[in-house]
């Protein structure tokens, strides 16, 4: 489904690109290779978590698969000096904590 979904949703750009003569351009060959490299690790991991959680325990993958929202933020502050609210900063000490506690109980 979720290849699907790029699918239409490329679709859709192509044509509102070709339609609109002033409101979109199509971005410089540099951007489309970053847009498409990490559109292709999107769909890599969205394909993994469906896969895992077919394949593996279900709670498992959901714990991991949140993960990468802390880990975006953690990375965002690192690197981009990026200001974390304090519900923010929560949510991310949640997020780990629940995968540190599922780490234990296994």
């Amino acid at each position: 489904m979720l290849w699907l979904a790029y699918l239409i949703g490329l679709m859709v750009l192509i044509v509102i690109v070709l339609r609109i003569e002033d409101g979109l351009k199509i971005p410089p060959l540099k951007n489309c290779m970053t847009l498409t490299g990490a559109s292709l690790m999107n769909l890599g991991g969205f394909s993994s978590f469906a896969w895992g959680a077919v394949a593996g325990s279900v709670s498992v993958v959901t714990v991991i698969s949140t993960l990468s929202g802390g880990i975006a933020a953690i990375l965002g502050y690192v690197f981009f000096k990026e200001r974390l609210a304090k519900i923010q900063i929560l949510g991310v000490v949640l997020v780990l904590l629940g995968a540190f506690v599922l780490h234990l109980k296994n």
